[in-house]
């Protein structure tokens, strides 16, 4: 039972460790193919949808700044137009103090007071 092993079977069993490397080695290699394919359309999806949230990003800043150009367009329209209200005042006064001096032409005081009023308006906004 205790028979010497010969060189000749030694020999077989490297050529056989090799077979069963190289049989392993190409069943690893399709294996890697298959799982490499099935995972492509997840990675393909994944980068589609980096690029999507990249693009929502952007979109969003540029949304974020529009609404601060928006902020700042309000307020200097209602400073505009409380700037308005202010002008037509002083002019409808000026007026109203002109139509009744033309009516009465004892009303100086208020062409004086309407020119004052006139005056200081001017000053202050220029």
């Amino acid at each position: 039972m205790n028979e010497p092993i010969t060189l000749a079977q030694m020999w077989q069993v490297m050529l056989a460790l090799c077979a069963a490397t190289v049989t392993i080695s190409a069943a690893v290699g399709v294996i890697v193919k298959i799982v490499n394919k099935a995972k492509q359309p997840e990675r393909t999806q994944n980068a589609r949808i980096e690029k999507l949230e990249l693009s929502i990003k952007d979109i969003n800043a540029r949304l974020e700044k529009g609404d601060r150009h928006f902020d700042v367009d309000t307020e200097r329209m209602n400073k505009l137009e409380q700037s308005m209200k202010d002008t037509n005042k002083v002019i409808i006064s000026s007026l109203r103090a002109l139509t009744a001096h033309a009516l009465d032409s004892t009303k100086t005081q208020d062409l004086i007071n309407a020119e004052r009023d006139l005056n200081d308006y001017l000053v202050e906004k220029l």
